[in-house]
């Protein structure tokens, strides 16, 4: 097993449209060769660990996802694993939890992000119910136990209505509860960041690890690094900080050198 180290910067390689997205350009290089990019400059940069997304597959669409997207999704997590000594993780949107689980066990990969870990909420393509249950199960089936569940808290871009009388304390709590390997928290869409007291109380409440998921620049990373165990962060390497652009190698290492001074300075 890998170690995650406290206060993990965990760098997100979000993938160009894949086959059956509306946006697939048609060959799988192009998509290759962009991973594969992303990760030499975070490797360069010296981040913790990487988080592997189908970030371009707008708009998303809930499991069973197209055969051909998770085979090579399945080769890119393999590939990245060879160059990678450390920590990997995967999601697949939207909430294709037990098809990233399956992939990860098959490339050797560390962690998982999932929606929905507990309880329910309505996504952008609908309903998205807990998946505790069916996940901790295949993990075992999998003989992959060793690969961490981290599920996001209320997730962004996301109603929920459905738990308006839950805090994200108490959906924390059911969490663990539900044998989680850690929380995310995020802000309510992309490239927002969460809210400080929401993170003060799930430290003080919960007992499993909080990660931030959204939101992170180096105007606020001052904010969260003493109280967050890890971070991940996409948009803000990005080409003016959005959330599909191309990396942008000077955002990147302005960030790396601050959030390591800060994290040294603990």
């Amino acid at each position: 097993m890998r170690k995650i180290p406290d206060k993990c910067l965990v760098a997100m390689i979000g993938l160009l449209p894949l086959p059956g997205s509306p946006m697939y350009g048609g060959t799988h290089g192009e998509i290759i060769s962009q991973a594969l990019f992303d990760l030499e400059y975070y490797t360069r940069a010296g981040v913790d660990a990487i988080l592997i997304e189908n970030s371009g597959d707008l708009p998303y669409i809930k499991p069973p996802l197209d055969e051909e997207a998770l085979e090579l999704v399945s080769f890119i997590c393999r590939d990245i694993r060879a160059r990678f000594q450390g920590p990997i993780g995967l999601q697949l949107l939207e909430a294709a939890n037990e098809e990233a689980l399956k992939i990860a066990a098959e490339a050797d990969l560390d962690f998982i992000r999932v929606e929905g870990y507990v309880f329910a909420h309505i996504g952008g393509a609908g309903l998205i119910e807990g998946c505790a249950g069916k996940l901790h199960r295949l993990r075992r089936a999998l003989s992959a136990e060793h690969i961490r569940i981290f599920g996001d808290i209320k997730k962004k871009h996301c109603s929920h209505a459905i738990t308006a009388d839950l805090d994200v304390v108490d959906v924390a709590r059911q969490a663990d509860f539900f044998k989680t390997d850690g929380h995310i928290l995020t802000g309510d869409r992309t490239g927002v960041a969460p809210s400080v007291s929401e993170l003060e109380s799930l430290k003080s409440s919960c007992s499993s690890p909080v990660w931030i998921g959204s939101g992170m620049t180096q105007e606020n990373i001052q904010d969260y690094i003493a109280l967050a165990d890890g971070f991940i962060v996409g948009s803000t390497f990005r080409k003016n900080g959005e959330f599909l652009e191309t990396l942008d190698p000077g955002r990147l290492n302005c960030f790396v050198d601050k959030f390591t001074s800060m994290r040294c300075g603990l």
